[in-house]
């Protein structure tokens, strides 16, 4: 039997892990909670196999991951996130290998990508709508000592996003605008949305266009509805 901390800030997410892994049998929860205070004190006193930990922790505190694992190197890291396998290889395309690349601003909105969590020592990345038995085959992975996320998000962490820049960068506001292209919003939709006007709109277009190589907004619809584009709330 697996021994299991969940950590994960949302009600909801957090009583569906512990439910998940109560009636599988093979691993649990032997304490819940809802924000990093007592971490330390939890994982001294239980020293369990896994720890679930949200990536709004991570996020907040960047220093917590790598941390966690120098600590307790015996108690391997799922990271809970809310982005899925497809935007985290499209922020690998924008950034190490395609024509342009994440600006500043638009990488912290995609701060929360297993690629981030991966790189900070985790040992795998469990998606915040993932399904019961979805959930357990990630815990009982990790606890196995593999490596919970699709083969070729493990082999861009451990690439590094080296190389240098060619290209502009695509910004948080054209990252926006790709976003809600992908719903089908037309341009004057998308101007309401954001707050800004529609000739705006057809600029940042125009720039998408040039920055990854492409030659109509419906080309960037496709790649944005592809990759799953979506900004997470913060």
């Amino acid at each position: 039997m697996l021994d299991v901390v969940v950590a994960v800030q949302d009600t909801f997410p957090r009583l569906g892990i512990q439910t998940a892994l109560a009636e599988s049998k093979v691993a649990r929860v032997v304490a819940s909670l809802d924000g990093p205070e007592d971490l330390d004190t939890i994982l001294e006193e239980h020293h369990p196999d896994v720890l679930v930990l949200d990536v709004r922790f991570r996020r907040d505190d960047p220093q917590l991951l790598p941390a966690l694992v120098r600590r307790y190197p015996s108690c391997r890291v799922l990271v809970l996130v809310p982005h899925t396998a497809e935007e985290c290889a499209l922020r690998h395309l924008l950034t190490a290998g395609g024509q342009a690349h994440l600006s500043p601003d638009a990488a912290r909105l995609l701060d929360e990508c297993c690629l981030t969590s991966l790189r900070g020592q985790a040992s795998g990345c469990l998606p915040r709508e993932a399904s019961a038995p979805e959930v357990v085959q990630a815990v009982t992975e990790v606890a196995a000592g593999h490596v919970a996320a699709a083969p070729w998000l493990n082999a861009f962490a451990e690439a590094g996003m080296g190389g240098a820049v060619r290209q502009p960068s695509i910004t948080a506001r054209e990252l926006e605008v790709m976003a809600l292209l992908s719903e089908g919003l037309g341009n004057k939709a998308i101007a309401r949305k954001l707050g800004i006007r529609e000739q705006t709109v057809k600029n940042h277009l125009a720039r998408l266009m040039a920055k990854l190589g492409l030659t109509s907004r419906a080309q960037i619809g496709l790649m944005a509805a592809r990759y799953h584009v979506r900004v997470a709330a913060p």
